[in-house]
């Protein structure tokens, strides 16, 4: 069987899939910071300019702040401790259809709950800063 080949033609520098790479950006380091980027690069296997861009594009994606991401962790672990506590405290029998439907309700609420508390540590902050400008 005879296959047809035709190579398209690309632009310099283009990659399938994404538009060529021609702006360059620099910065100023030390040789001291020089030496730990080059290390750190070289220990992910990559180019100095592959780890820096890599490094800036993905400080440029969103992402959870940590502290809120870690927060959402501890109330679910709170919110997974109370109700398991409560039924042995009671006595009450655990059925795994029980204890699975506690998994789905904690990961369920465990964001909500943890935004709920930021926002009333951010409400109280507020009102805290606002009593300390009246009373000056």
């Amino acid at each position: 069987m005879v296959f047809l080949e035709v190579e398209m033609p690309r632009r310099k520098g283009a990659v399938r899939g994404r538009e060529s790479r021609n702006h360059t950006l620099t910065t100023k380091l030390t040789p001291t910071e020089s030496a730990a980027v080059k290390a750190a690069s070289e220990a992910d296997g990559k180019t100095v300019g592959e780890w820096l861009r890599d490094l800036a594009l993905q400080a440029l994606r969103p992402r959870g702040d940590a502290a809120e991401v870690l927060l959402t962790e501890v109330v679910g672990l709170r919110l997974f401790l109370n109700n398991i506590l409560k039924s042995m405290t009671t006595g009450e029998k655990l059925t795994p259809e029980a204890f699975a439907a506690l998994l789905g309700n904690v990961k369920a609420h465990k964001r909500e709950v943890a935004r709920d508390l930021l926002q009333s540590r951010k409400n109280e902050s507020r009102l805290i800063h606002a009593d300390d400008t009246m009373g000056s």
